[in-house]
């Protein structure tokens, strides 16, 4: 820290202060500032603006996590390859795979991807695959679990940061273990932490069509995990329910996230 005095002429001292911060510390702070922004339903006109890149020269790392329900036809294949190659996400989750092994392999190679980890499907149920690009982040897998799989990521020898890749059990039963693990995890961390992905459960029931007095107790109890765990749930774009089941031709539930 540099730390500079400034004397007026009137004789009245004025001290001014000039922090040099790191690099990896200013990065995160953009990141809880930009998280932060984007949980507000409403920013007025001069906080509306786009954060600045403040580090233009590190390569631009995305993420997408994406509950695919089956990788195993033709069609689901070339959607995935089609949406790699429109968005190019430096690392890629794809939950509800209903497949695992040799298959999880192959499908990175044929994406582009060469670095992988996965927790396989239990039958034909679950499966959470994350792929990633050596060249531009080091990932380093921390917890492997059957409902998430927890990493290290860091870019450029850079202050590394937590990312989980979740897909949530749809028995709620078993998804007490889940929320238990993670609030345990959220305790232990003091790293900034981005949690993404299908969690079998909605903040309220306007995000569901229908629901009872037990959905709207659910919502609650989700609602006081993610306070507990000190989470901050992140804007979207886009219509509010993005799937549709059966013959009915509206969006009929939102997918979980």
């Amino acid at each position: 820290m540099d730390i500079k005095i400034q004397v007026s002429k009137d004789n009245s001292s004025k001290l001014m202060l000039e922090l040099s911060i790191p690099w990896s510390i200013d990065n995160i702070l953009n990141l809880v500032s930009r998280a932060y922004l984007s949980s507000l339903n409403y920013l007025p006109d001069h906080m509306n603006t786009r954060i600045p890149n403040l580090s233009p020269n590190l390569p631009h790392i995305t993420f997408m996590v994406w509950n695919v329900q089956g990788t195993g036809s033709k069609n689901k294949i070339s959607a995935i390859k089609e949406v790699v190659k429109t968005y190019k996400p430096t690392v890629l989750a794809l939950v509800e795979t209903h497949m695992g092994g040799e298959h999880a392999i192959k499908l990175g190679n044929i994406l582009g991807y060469d670095g992988h980890a996965r927790v396989n499907t239990v039958g034909f149920s679950g499966g959470i695959w994350v792929y990633w690009k050596n060249e531009i982040v080091s990932v380093t897998p921390i917890t492997e679990h059957a409902q998430y799989l927890t990493f290290e990521v860091a870019s450029n020898g850079e202050l590394p940061w937590i990312f989980s890749a979740v897909y949530a059990s749809p028995d709620p039963s078993n998804r007490i273990e889940l929320w238990a693990e993670l609030e345990n995890f959220a305790r232990v961390n003091n790293q900034p932490w981005l949690i993404a992905g299908d969690f079998n459960e909605t903040r309220s029931l306007s995000e569901r069509r229908g629901g009872d007095q037990n959905m709207a107790r659910r919502c609650e109890r989700f609602n006081s995990w993610i306070e507990d765990c000190e989470l901050i749930e992140l804007a979207f774009t886009g219509p509010n329910h993005t799937w549709a089941r059966g013959n009915f031709h509206g969006n009929t539930s939102k997918c979980p996230s």
